[in-house]
């Protein structure tokens, strides 16, 4: 009898400790989806066939930037580090050449806008990077951050430099990540200046 007991008891302690288990990781994976849906929730949307909500932030240049201004236009926008604005003499390839060469090519039929992102608290490292930005032609956005300072936008792209077109009824029809211009989005920009002659 004793021993039948203390086999119910062990029964039922094993039985407690794996449904307090299954409810911890319950919670946890709650816990997990609910930040999850927290962080999409705060961050515009850049994927291909979305419509990003509207954002707005102040250039390098003190202007006010504001992505309602191109309603019913088109508008590339280029994100990217400190890094890619490094000019590596031992590579043909130069990120600010590329972006300028298409700021000059497409400027009259598409908007340009370029946002520098990254975690920056070495103050000379960052004060050299916003100088590095202002040898791109069109206007830039800090969104830099560090323990002093917040981004000014936050969305949901990952990789730099990355090129994202949002066409004139605001949906995004190109999203790419790397370093020179890949020939998809040149046949998107060359088709909107083809149609807008």
């Amino acid at each position: 009898m004793i021993i039948h007991m203390k086999k119910l008891l062990l029964l039922f302690t094993v039985l407690s400790l794996s449904a307090c288990k299954e409810k911890k990781e319950t919670t946890t994976a709650e816990n997990i989806d609910k930040m999850r849906e927290e962080w999409k929730k705060n961050r515009i949307d850049f994927f291909v066939g979305s419509t990003p909500q509207p954002f707005s932030a102040k250039t390098m240049n003190g202007h006010q930037f504001n992505s309602k201004d191109y309603n019913g236009k088109n508008l590339l926008i280029f994100i990217y580090g400190k890094k890619s604005l490094e000019r590596d003499h031992n590579l043909s390839y130069n990120m600010t050449d590329d972006l300028n060469r298409l700021f000059n090519e497409y400027k009259d039929q598409t908007g340009f806008i370029g946002i520098l992102e990254g975690l920056e608290d070495d103050k000379t490292v960052y004060e050299k990077a916003l100088k590095d930005a202002e040898n791109i032609q069109f206007e830039q956005i800090d969104n830099t951050k560090s323990p002093q300072r917040q981004e000014q936008i936050k969305y949901n792209i990952f990789c730099t430099p990355t090129r994202i077109l949002i066409n004139s009824n605001g949906k995004v029809i190109h999203s790419s990540c790397g370093g020179a211009t890949d020939q998809e989005l040149m046949r998107k920009l060359d088709s909107i200046k083809t149609h807008q002659k």
